[in-house]
């Protein structure tokens, strides 16, 4: 059986970022998670990446996760157990946010 074929995903580099928000879509995200063993992904998880995506939007950076918390309704244990990756390389990388500076 052949391995499934994926769109190709525009990241700037290894850690899976993208180069450009415009080129995000939800199938994307999807398989970011799943190449970062971070899916499937749950309506919990949307309510995050949604929150995200709309957060840098307005204001041209991450949201931290105090925030993504009082926005969403979880605790940071839950938004953790989500993102066990943390929130940086996690939920921004899958909401199609560029690498923050000082992300290792």
């Amino acid at each position: 059986m052949a391995a499934p074929e994926f769109a190709t995903i525009p990241i700037e580099n290894e850690d899976g970022f993208l180069t450009e928000m415009s080129g995000w879509t939800k199938e994307i995200a999807r398989q970011l998670a799943v190449k970062n063993s971070l899916g499937p992904l749950t309506e919990d998880h949307w309510r995050v990446i949604d929150f995200v995506r709309d957060y840098y939007q307005e204001w041209g950076e991450g949201p931290p996760i105090v925030k993504i918390g009082k926005q969403t309704g979880f605790t940071a244990k839950h938004i953790c157990e989500m993102f066990p990756c943390g929130v940086a390389k996690g939920a921004y990388r899958l909401a199609g946010l560029p690498k923050p500076f000082g992300c290792l």
